[in-house]
C-alpha cells in the first residue's frame, strides 16, 4: 500500500483554499444559493486528488486505501470547519467580550447543540457516503477509461 499522506495533505490544501473561494462567493450570493455551496469544495478536492491518484498509481485504490482515504478527508474537512468556527470567535471576542460569552451560552444550550448535531450529520454523513463510493466503483471506472487496467 502507498503512503497516503500527500493526498491527505493535497485535499486539506485544496479545500482549505476552495473553502476560502466560496466564502467571498457566499457572500456575494442571496441565503438559498449560498447554503449550497458549503460542500462544493469538499467535493471538488475529493474529486482532484482521485485524479491525482490515479496519474500517479495508474491504478484505482484498494479497498483499504478507500477506508482510509474516505475517513481521513472527513476528519481533515470537520476539523478544520471546527477550528474555524472557533478561531472566529476568538477573533471577535477580542473586540467584543459579549461574542464570547454568547458563543459558551450557545454551547451550553442542549437544544442548539441538538440542532446542530443533526444539520451537521445532514451534511457529514452524504459526503461520506458519496466519498466512500467514488473512490470505489467510480474511481475503478475511472482507471479502466484512464488506462484500461
Amino acid at each position: 500500500m502507498v503512503s497516503l499522506n500527500k493526498y491527505f495533505l493535497w485535499f486539506f490544501i485544496l479545500c482549505l483554499v476552495l473553502t476560502m473561494i466560496a466564502g467571498v462567493l457566499v457572500a456575494l450570493l442571496p441565503n438559498q444559493i449560498a447554503g449550497v455551496l458549503t460542500a462544493i469544495p469538499y467535493l471538488a478536492a475529493m474529486i482532484i486528488v482521485l485524479q491525482r491518484f490515479l496519474k500517479q498509481q495508474r491504478r484505482a485504490p484498494t479497498d483499504a486505501e478507500r477506508k482510509k482515504l474516505t475517513i481521513g478527508y472527513t476528519l481533515i474537512f470537520w476539523s478544520y470547519n471546527f477550528l474555524g468556527v472557533f478561531a472566529g470567535v476568538l477573533i471577535f471576542s477580542h473586540s467584543d467580550p459579549e461574542v464570547w460569552q454568547t458563543f459558551v451560552a450557545y454551547m451550553t444550550n442542549l437544544r442548539f447543540l441538538g440542532t446542530t448535531l443533526i444539520m451537521l450529520l445532514m451534511l457529514a454523513i452524504p459526503l461520506y457516503l458519496i466519498t466512500y463510493w467514488f473512490y470505489g466503483k467510480q474511481a475503478q471506472r475511472m482507471a479502466l477509461k484512464m488506462f484500461g487496467a
